[in-house]
C-alpha cells in the first residue's frame, strides 16, 4: 500500500512539474510575437507582471528577456 501511495505521489509531481512548464511555455509564447525566442520590452508591455520585473528578469541588459531568464518569473 505504502509503494501505491508513493507512485501516486510521483504521478502527481511529474504532472503538476509538465502543467507548470507549459504554462510557462504558453505565456511566454503569448509575449513573444515576433517568435525570435526573446521578449523585448514593447511585447512584455502586454503584461503588467511582466513589466514590473522587466529589469530584475533581464539579467545580462540586453532589454530582452530569453526563456531562460524568463524561468525566474514570479507572478
Amino acid at each position: 500500500m505504502k509503494q501505491l501511495i508513493a507512485a501516486f505521489s510521483l504521478l502527481f509531481l511529474v504532472i503538476s512539474a509538465t502543467a507548470v512548464a507549459s504554462s510557462f511555455n504558453a505565456r511566454f509564447a503569448f509575449l513573444d510575437k515576433n517568435m525570435d525566442g526573446k521578449i523585448s520590452i514593447t511585447e512584455a508591455k502586454k503584461d503588467k507582471e511582466v513589466m514590473k520585473q522587466f529589469s530584475d528578469l533581464d539579467v545580462n541588459n540586453d532589454e530582452m528577456i530569453s526563456k531562460k531568464e524568463f524561468e525566474a518569473f514570479k507572478p
